[in-house]
């Protein structure tokens, strides 16, 4: 299942369409599914957007994959208004921390660092990058199930820090604008998809009975393996790597599942 998480209604209105996503009635935030994908309007704010996140993940434990959808400011040597760009990395302004999620996807966007602050802005403060107020509570949340390579941060520029939009015109665009990522959208409720790909799931459980693996690990393990054998390799390369029982010290673990690591991604 893939979670999208947008802080206003304007913002996840025109996404429902995109992936036939239909309201569901009964829950403390508007929520829109399809049951392949829950759409969640947290509401501004990284506090909001961590609550949200979180909440979610919680109630729909099935999902695999956890989208931030939204505006962005950007001043005017970094960024036209109206573009998209794939967020790379996250800076809080408040703590300073730094987000980096595993950037593994296809995708046909430009890329671009993230600030998240506490208030609008409405004027240029020198930043390389975008600018928004949720980015770095959806990752954080997103990060306490999910492994990073399995976090997504799309932003849209809505203005160039002017801490001022025409709602009737950006909501316009914005609608216009969500066909340039309806694919990429698809995609992603593809690989968010329920079940492993039946070739690899026989293979998969092998591996498991003689690993001790964290879910993060696991996670990473399936995606490694199932594109592995997709190419067709000889899968006796990674049972002459297996031990006959799972080790005892967690050391023997890790060093084990990174040889497996750099077979299935060679």
């Amino acid at each position: 299942m893939l979670l999208v998480t947008a802080a206003l209604m304007m913002e996840a209105r025109p996404l429902c369409p995109c992936l036939g996503l239909k309201v569901l009635n009964g829950h403390p935030y508007p929520v829109f599914g399809n049951g392949k994908t829950i759409l969640i309007v947290s509401g501004t704010g990284a506090l909001n957007a961590s609550a949200a996140t979180g909440w979610a993940l919680g109630r729909f434990p099935k999902i695999k994959i956890a989208m931030n959808v939204g505006f962005a400011g950007a001043s005017k040597m970094v960024a036209p208004v109206h573009v998209w760009r794939y967020i790379q990395t996250i800076r809080d302004e408040s703590s300073g921390h730094l987000c980096i999620p595993d950037i593994l996807w296809n995708h046909p966007f430009e890329e671009s660092t993230l600030l998240t602050v506490g208030k609008v802005l409405r004027k240029d403060i020198g930043w390389d990058g975008l600018v928004d107020m949720e980015g770095s509570g959806f990752y954080q949340a997103a990060r306490r199930s999910l492994p990073p390579d399995r976090i997504v941060l799309l932003k849209w520029v809505s203005d160039n820090l002017t801490g001022e939009i025409d709602a009737g015109k950006t909501g316009e665009k914005f609608e216009e604008a969500t066909e340039q990522i309806s694919e990429f959208l698809r995609q992603l409720e593809c690989e968010a998809g329920e079940g492993e790909p039946q070739a690899a799931s026989p293979f998969i459980e092998s591996i498991h009975e003689k690993l001790r693996l964290s879910k993060t690990q696991a996670l990473f393990l399936e995606k490694w393996l199932s594109g592995f054998l997709a190419r067709g390799v000889d899968r006796q390369r990674i049972a002459e790597l297996l031990p006959s029982t799972a080790p005892k010290h967690k050391a023997d673990n890790a060093r084990i599942f990174e040889q497996l690591k750099n077979v299935l991604k060679s």
